[in-house]
Order: structure tokens, then C-alpha cells, then sequence
């Protein structure tokens, strides 16, 4: 949903640092930590500089719980959970029960129809109906404006006048099949489609759009969001201290009476940013990364899932994943401000301590493979060209990520890296220096990955030469005192200046009490880390930077039709960011008429909005 925060959120998680024993004497005496009977836990930090408060709920639950089959549903749900609740985002609850269980009805039904077609069919059928859309007189476009059903109404009409395309008829199986007319299936699909916009347009009658929003802003809440990550999902506020009782509030509604009202609209919202993000080069190459390097692993499957499943699930599905994973002995509340921690162990108990107790997590056995080679993949954009180098690792507390961690550092932690004075300043191959990370999450096995884009005209095979050269010669060379101290000075400076905030502060302590189960693993990792020594990082490197154990990905630039060849294509993301701020109405007239367009006319409107999202910034 907000696409900056899924990276945010797991840099945060894996962002280890050092502090001096006085700093970390004094964290200790300000974080107030209780449990509530039904398992939920409770971190408070004082800090009393100004009348303002930090309040984020994080669950344990990211996309790593899912299946194949419901794969995005983590990031689909965090959606969901700023649709309101039984009183919240309603004019009548009770009212708009029989919408939402006719949706569910429709939206089975749609379901199993498109089963029963089968995925290659529809793939015959869309591309058709796309070639008939798009030929839609700009009179009859404007009738439909972003009215969905009616664009749909019109579609079948014409799909029963004129019929399947000559060149359907050929194909052996795709009109018919034994006594199976595939194609009226498909009209029937449509038909059933149109019942589902229609009914959810009599249900938006009953909708407050974005009253839980609101209620939040009017109250003088700053930076209200939420993330997805692999490992973990978190929502949060930055509110006037005395407005505690209200996040309490809001938050206890959202976790004990959810409702997931217009969840097929926003089903189709979040099929477009996925659309979106595959248009986004450097998105392509880190699926294409992933995938090729987990065979096992859910770390192999993006956070926004595979569209194949997204587009099958319903509210049924949702509501059952909600139910299972989103209990209060599965999540952490955490809090840094000016805050009493026992008025805040008050509203816990008053708000959350009803609450039932859930299940608790299933325990994580999948593990990846030993992989026993080298791995390759390339992936052909309109893009300048990058690369991705991974090596899998285990993840924390196994005592070689200290050492680890600290070799990250040496070679892409600033401008006295190795990588940023050899690669980059002195070799000059690259645009930017390589930058070594861990990722996507921590919880289960992660990679040692190296990112990199060449500086033309030098190209991927002299990159990647040059980033080979500087491992081997770590497992070679040892690493001066002067790198790990630099390291050490680094990490300290990182983490007192995270210190100095209520955001950093509760993103520090909370998500290590989320992800490590306790927020002193802080601490411990902390001492870890200064203990590490040059001998650790050559046997590190030598143990898991090895051939056998790589994967590499390259994104080769390709040119592109009917453009110049130097040309950049709108930035989807940033536009998918800005049309969140705009209110509802709005995004779903512009995602209507998204959704209305082929692919060259997409392009082109995703070209106007980004015009107005730059003329609107600059006169902010």
C-alpha cells in the first residue's frame, strides 16, 4: 500500500548498531514492558522532550505465512484494515451486511467460472476483449466515464453482437469443448462481473469513505501509514500525546471488529500497482532475483504475491487469514513519547484486554536447500542496465552474522567503503557505488546481496569482475583494525541518532521485540557485534561467499520501439504514492479510467499524471 515502507520496515528490522554501555544503561531505564492476559505485549518509552507520541501496533505475521494460492494477502490485508470497522467507515452496519455476503456470492461465483474456463482460455478471451475496448468511440468512453459495470455492459453487448473473432474459431478446444461453450461461459463471467460492480455501487451508499482516516488527521495525527514486509506488518501514528486513548481506541476496533467492506474494489487497486510494479524495471530484477535464488522459501515470493493469486482471492479468504494469524498474542504494541507508562497499561487493558486469545503462529519448518551451484538468470528491460549479486546466509542470532553484518559495512558503508573508493572512485565502473545488504527479511534464511549499475560505457561482466575481485581478496586479506573500528564508529553514530527520535527509538526497541521476540536482543547484538575480529570476517566470507553458493541476476537494457532510445518512462510508483493522497472519489475515478485503457494508452495517462503530480508538488 505505501510502497516506501515494506523496504523501511525490513531495513529497520535488520539494522544492527553499537552504543556505549552509559546509552545503553539509559534505554534500559526507559522502556516499561507488560503483558496483557490474552499473550499481547506492551513496549513504552519515555521521552519526555515534547507533548507528541510515537503509537505503532506491529504483528508477528508478514508475507512469509502465506501459501501458494493466497500469496499477496498479507499486503492485500493491510489494505483492508483501513476500510473501518462496525461503527467505523458506516452509516448502517447492519444494513450492509446483505451487501457484503451478495458480493461474496458474485464474487465465488466468479471464481469458479473462471476455474472452469482455465487460465489459458481467459488469456485468449482478455486479450480479445481489450482489442474490442479499445475500440470504443471516445462517445461511448464518455458515457462509461469510470463507471466499471456500465464499460462492462457495453462490452458484452458488443461481444454478443459481433461474437468470437475469426481467428478464435480455429483454435482447437478454445470457443468449445465436448458440450462446453467456453465462450458463453465467458459472457456469463462478464455478466457476473457486472452484477459485482453494480451491487457494490448500491453498497457505497452505506460507506463513510476513510472515516478511520480522518478521525486519526482530525485528531493531529502525522505520519499515519502502515507496512508489509516479509517478516511482518505494522501500523502506526504520530499523535499528540494526549490523544493515547484514541489510538487505544481505534486500533483494539481494527483488530476485534474489522470489517473488509469494498475489498473487490480494492482488490482491483492493488492488482494495478502490481501491474504497475511490473512495469518498474528495477522491480523485475529483484523478483526475477528472488525467485531464482529460493527454491523453498517463501523469501522467494514477492510481498505483493503472484497476480494469478491475488486475482482468486475473496473476502472469504481474507477474513479466514485474518481470523487465523491476527490475534493479540500475536502482536506487539510500542510507544515512545511523552507517555505515563501506567495510563498506557490503563488503555491496554481497557481497550485490548477483551480481546481474545488466538492461535498462535505456526512454527516456520521450511527451510531452503543447500544450493549446490551457481545460478544465473537475465532479465531483458528499457532500462539501463544493473546487476544483483546473492549469497544465502543464515539469519540472526547464528553467530557468523555478526561478522557478517560488520564485512557489509566494510565494503558499501560510505564513502570510505571498499566498494565506494575502489569500484566506484577509483575504477570508475559504476554510477553509483555497489551497495552490499541483507534482505528481503530475517527470519527465515536471507541473502548477502550486492546491487550494482554500471557506469556506461562499462558493462555488467567488468562489474561483476571488479565485485568478485574485492571478496576474494577478503577471504584472503584480513581487514584492518582501522575498517572494523570505522564499522563500529559508524553503527554507534547510526543508532544514537535513532535514539534521538520517538520513531527511531520505537522502531528500534519494537520491531526487535516483534521479530527477535525480545527488544534486548538489541542490546546483545550490539556487544556481539564489537566483538568480532578480522579472522571472523576472511572465515565469513570464506565459509559463504563461494560460487556454489551465488546467484547472480543481470537486467540488460533493450531499446525501445517507438521512442528515443534514451527515454525514461514514468515512475509508477512515485505516481501510485501521490494518487493515494488524493481523496477516494478521485482515486477511483482515475483507477477506473486506468483500468478502461490498453497498454499504449495507459502509458500515455500514467504520462499526465505524472505532469500534474509534478506541477502539484512544485507548488507545495
Amino acid at each position: 500500500m505505501r510502497w516506501f515502507l515494506n523496504g523501511l520496515v525490513c531495513l529497520l528490522v535488520l539494522a544492527v548498531g553499537l552504543v556505549s554501555a552509559a546509552t545503553a544503561g539509559t534505554l534500559e531505564d526507559k522502556v516499561t514492558e507488560f503483558k496483557l492476559d490474552n499473550g499481547m505485549k506492551f513496549i513504552v518509552i519515555e521521552r519526555h522532550e515534547a507533548p507528541v507520541a510515537f503509537c505503532a501496533v506491529g504483528f508477528k505475521v508478514g508475507a512469509i505465512y502465506e501459501r501458494p494460492g493466497i500469496t499477496g494477502i498479507s499486503h492485500l490485508l493491510e489494505h483492508m484494515l483501513f476500510k473501518g470497522t462496525e461503527t467505523l467507515g458506516t452509516k448502517d452496519y447492519e444494513a450492509e451486511k446483505k451487501f457484503l455476503d451478495r458480493e461474496d456470492e458474485l464474487a465465488e461465483q466468479i471464481r469458479e467460472l473462471m476455474l472452469e474456463i482455465e487460465p489459458w482460455r481467459l488469456e485468449y478471451f482478455d486479450e480479445y476483449v481489450n482489442e474490442l475496448t479499445s475500440s470504443f468511440s471516445e462517445e461511448d468512453r464518455e458515457t462509461m466515464g469510470s463507471d466499471r459495470a456500465l464499460e462492462l455492459e457495453l462490452l458484452v453487448e458488443q461481444m454478443e453482437e459481433v461474437g468470437p473473432a475469426d481467428d478464435m474459431r480455429s483454435l482447437y478446444g478454445l470457443l468449445e469443448e465436448g458440450e462446453t461453450d467456453y465462450f458463453d461461459l465467458y459472457l456469463t463471467l462478464k455478466r457476473t462481473e457486472m452484477g459485482l460492480y453494480d451491487t457494490q455501487a448500491e453498497h457505497r451508499e452505506l460507506i463513510i469513505s476513510n472515516e478511520l482516516w480522518e478521525t486519526y488527521v482530525n485528531n493531529g495525527s502525522q505520519m499515519l501509514n502502515a507496512g508489509t514486509s516479509n517478516d511482518g506488518t505494522f501500523y502506526f501514528a504520530y499523535l499528540p500525546a494526549n490523544r493515547l486513548e484514541l489510538f487505544m481506541l481505534m486500533e483494539s476496533d481494527r483488530m476485534a471488529n474489522p470489517v473488509f467492506r469494498e475489498f473487490y474494489t480494492e482488490r482491483d487497486v492493488v492488482m494495478e500497482e502490481m501491474r504497475m510494479s511490473l512495469n518498474d524495471p528495477e522491480d523485475v530484477l529483484y523478483y526475477s532475483f528472488l525467485s531464482t535464488a529460493y527454491t523453498a522459501s517463501m523469501y522467494g515470493v514477492p510481498v505483493l504475491g503472484w497476480a494469478s493469486d491475488v486475482t482468486m482471492i475473496t473476502r472469504t479468504d481474507l477474513q479466514e487469514y485474518f481470523d487465523r494469524n491476527y490475534a493479540p498474542n500475536n502482536a506487539v504494541g510500542f510507544f515512545a513519547g511523552d507517555l505515563d507508562p501506567d495510563e498506557v497499561r490503563r488503555f491496554a487493558k481497557k481497550y485490548f484486554g477483551a480481546i481474545p486469545r488466538g492461535e498462535d503462529l505456526p512454527a516456520l519448518t521450511t527451510r531452503e536447500p543447500k544450493q549446490q551451484g551457481e545460478r544465473r538468470v537475465v532479465v531483458k528491460q528499457d532500462a539501463k542496465p544493473a546487476m544483483m549479486i546473492g549469497y544465502h546466509i543464515p539469519a540472526s542470532p547464528h553467530p557468523d552474522t555478526y561478522a557478517l553484518s560488520a564485512l557489509q559495512s566494510i565494503l558499501s558503508g560510505g564513502r570510505t567503503s571498499r566498494f565506494y573508493k575502489g569500484i566506484y572512485e577509483k575504477q570508475g565502473l559504476t554510477r553509483e557505488a555497489p551497495d552490499a545488504w541483507t534482505g528481503p527479511g530475517d527470519r527465515l534464511d536471507p541473502l548477502f546481496t550486492i546491487s550494482a549499475d554500471p557506469k556506461d560505457p562499462h558493462t555488467l561482466p567488468e562489474v561483476e569482475a571488479a565485485i568478485l575481485s574485492e571478496l576474494e581478496r577478503v577471504k584472503t586479506e584480513p581487514v584492518s583494525m582501522r575498517e572494523l573500528e570505522r564499522v563500529w564508529n559508524q553503527d554507534e553514530a547510526s543508532l544514537v541518532r535513532a535514539l534521538g527520535s520517538n520513531i527511531g527509538l520505537a522502531f528500534r526497541v519494537g520491531m526487535y521485540e516483534a521479530m527477535r521476540g525480545d527488544w534486548r536482543a538489541l542490546l546483545t547484538d550490539m556487544e556481539r557485534m564489537k566483538q568480532v575480529t578480522p579472522e571472523d570476517i576472511m572465515r565469513v566470507a570464506e565459509k559463504y561467499l563461494t560460487e556454489e553458493n551465488r546467484t547472480v541476476a543481470w537486467l540488460i537494457e533493450t531499446e525501445s520501439e517507438g521512442g528515443d532510445e534514451g527515454e525514461e518512462g514514468p515512475d509508477f510508483r512515485a505516481i501510485m504514492m501521490w494518487v493515494q493522497t488524493l481523496p477516494e472519489e478521485e482515486q477511483r475515478e482515475l483507477m477506473g479510467k486506468f483500468m478502461t485503457l490498453d497498454d499504449a494508452g495507459k502509458k500515455v495517462f500514467a504520462w499526465e499524471l505524472s505532469s500534474r503530480m509534478k506541477a502539484e508538488q512544485e507548488k507545495s
